[in-house]
């Protein structure tokens, strides 16, 4: 009988909800894609891996690894991080100084202050030296306790303006203050000011303030909402908002210029916003609040509307400058967890009851409309819903791979067992939009955060319950141990099912990025039949990614290799279909394959 062959192209991701019959046309679809990505170039590309963030030299930012961390944000080229009640910054991952610290200098001389009056005059001070417009004064009052206010002005050294009335019902003289911002060197000898019980710490960057790095906002669903910034100057400032506002918020975001907060256990449906550009203002003119009715889950910016997630329903927030305009989305559809929620590819996607949904624009103009794309994924994401109170769900999305990773993170589960899933977000040959999806395993994200640095790079960190930080997607293994990963392709019958086909040799397509020898290759017959001989695995061989010129080491990289590589693997077995199984368990570099052509000789029909 003749030589035939097939080729197959690498696409589609992973497919867990197509007949056999209907796998038979895509067979470059997977049944199987571990530790796979898809790229946006195509093909499946093995996932980078992750490891300590300052690596050999890593420490835990309490200094304790037993002390859970509940949350993190990259800021200032760095990042903060919420371990046990406190919080922690770093640049380097090998040192961390504690911020929740109280940031206040007692400035010289006193101050007075009147019931009704905005005016602070002081004996013996120095205010022009000390402050500027929008600088924080802190006021200590026996009768009145400790409040912090915003300087609107500054007029002389002794008379400076606050931007709201000051907190008192009386005149008071010879009142201590104190000046906002202390240097790094000084933060360890300042009075700590604890987050007690403080979980799942959510943070929103308020850029309009703070100079270049802009203002650090979070709420934990038990305090009140912090304030953390490090100026230009290189002092750095941390307070807690007063009284006046929201306290024990779960949620927060940013939006027209204003700080939105909500998930307060005794007000669950209501959402709280901030003055316009006084994110630290909640009871100014253009402040207040808006009960929509049902339990919030999540609030994220969309466009121009802030979009808010409830447990049963969805609505869209517009026109916070004047009357503000509630509109419902659906009443329908829910949102399970606010954590799930990213902005990818112009849509908002967030798991739903149902599975994984986003939120696109329409046609018309300040419409949108609701999509599942998790379809093909359906047995993994129920079993992510029916088991979801076990799990700490966390995401994140790699812009420059278009790509969105939901982690669900299992308490006391190993390393080893724990998971996650990625969604390529691609166009097909046709122009159609659609979500290629993998599966993660033995990567352990409970928080995780991904942002741009000073210099416009991508930086991703996440936190297990280890006490380390470490920086994702990086690396070759998961922080020194193999990266279990393996690609399986529906069963392919060549277009023709009853033909007996006699397969003898696959040729190829793997790109490594670097060298890559133990990777294998399974061909499992007629579905795995146990009446089929089946043979044992095939290995790949050696594959080296191709010296370029220019960054190639002489003596250590490969020279004359191909930069689209094809391996040629001889095979044996015979059978109605097949399918195929490349997978590695190792701490190689990641390699793509990208397709294959597979040679055969028909036989009988049955």
């Amino acid at each position: 009988m003749p030589t035939q062959g097939a080729s197959i192209t690498v696409q589609g991701g992973l497919d867990l909800v197509s007949s056999s019959h209907a796998l038979f046309r895509t067979p470059g679809a997977a049944t199987k894609l571990q530790n796979f990505e898809s790229s946006t170039t195509g093909g499946y590309r093995r996932i980078n891996g992750y490891q300590k963030w300052g690596t050999t030299s890593a420490v835990s930012p309490s200094g304790t690894v037993t002390d859970l961390i509940h949350g993190l944000k990259n800021y200032a080229n760095g990042i903060v991080v919420a371990q046990s009640d406190d919080l922690y910054f770093s640049t380097t991952g090998t040192s961390y100084v504690q911020i929740n610290k109280d940031t206040f200098t007692t400035g010289p001389g006193t101050v007075s202050i009147s019931s009704g009056s905005a005016t602070v005059n002081g004996t013996g001070t120095s205010f022009t030296t000390d402050f500027a417009a929008g600088d924080d004064i802190k006021i200590v009052s026996p009768i009145n306790g400790t409040n912090i206010y915003k300087i609107l002005s500054v007029t002389s050294n002794t008379i400076l303006t606050l931007e709201t009335t000051a907190i008192t019902s009386s005149t008071q003289n010879n009142l201590t203050y104190g000046i906002g911002g202390i240097l790094v060197g000084s933060l360890p000898a300042a009075t700590t000011l604890p987050r007690t019980n403080q979980s799942n710490v959510k943070f929103v960057n308020f850029e309009s303030t703070g100079g270049q790095n802009g203002t650090l906002y979070f709420v934990d669903g038990v305090n009140k909402i912090g304030e953390f910034s490090i100026h230009d100057d290189g002092t750095y400032h941390y307070e807690d908002l007063n009284n006046t506002s929201p306290v024990g918020c779960s949620l927060i975001e940013r939006y027209a210029e204003r700080i939105i907060v909500a998930g307060q256990t005794l007000n669950p449906s209501t959402v709280y916003y901030s003055t316009r550009l006084k994110p630290y203002d909640f009871t100014g003119a253009s402040a207040g609040s808006i009960d929509v009715g049902d339990i919030i889950t999540g609030i994220k910016v969309f466009r121009n509307s802030l979009v808010i997630f409830c447990k049963n329903s969805i609505y869209e927030l517009t026109n916070l400058d004047s009357t503000p305009i509630i509109k419902s989305v659906t009443k329908n559809i829910g949102c399970v967890s606010g954590n799930s929620i990213q902005e990818i590819g112009g849509d908002l996607i967030f798991l739903a009851p149902d599975g994984l949904r986003t939120v696109a624009g329409t046609a018309r103009i300040d419409d949108v409309e609701l999509s599942s794309i998790s379809r093909k994924i359906l047995p993994l994401i129920n079993d992510l819903l029916d088991n979801i109170g076990n799990y700490t769900l966390s995401s994140i999305v790699i812009r420059e791979r278009s790509q969105y990773r939901l982690f669900y993170y299992q308490s006391g589960q190993a390393d080893s067992g724990q998971r996650g899933i990625i969604g390529t977000f691609k166009y097909s040959s046709d122009g159609i939009p659609a979500f290629e999806w993998s599966q993660t395993k033995g990567l352990p994200v409970k928080f995780c955060t991904s942002d741009l640095d000073n210099s416009g790079t991508e930086v991703i960190y996440h936190a297990d319950e280890s006490g380390y930080i470490y920086q994702h997607d990086t690396g070759n293994s998961f922080d020194g141990n193999n990266v279990d990963a393996e690609f399986q392709t529906p069963d392919m019958d060549y277009g023709d099912n009853g033909l007996r086909k006699s397969l003898y040799k696959v040729k190829a397509n793997i790109e490594p990025e670097g060298t890559q020898n133990d990777l294998l290759l399974r061909v499992r017959y007629d579905f795995d039949s146990s009446e089929v001989p089946q043979p044992g695995n095939f290995n790949v061989g050696n594959l080296s990614s191709a010296s370029l010129f220019g960054s190639a080491v002489f003596g250590t990289a490969l020279f004359g290799a191909s930069s689209l590589p094809s391996k040629s693997i001889l095979i044996t077995g015979s059978g109605f279909s097949n399918n195929f199984k490349f997978f590695s368990n190792d701490t190689n570099a990641p390699y793509s394959v990208n397709g294959m052509f597979v040679s055969f000789i028909a036989g009988g029909r049955r």
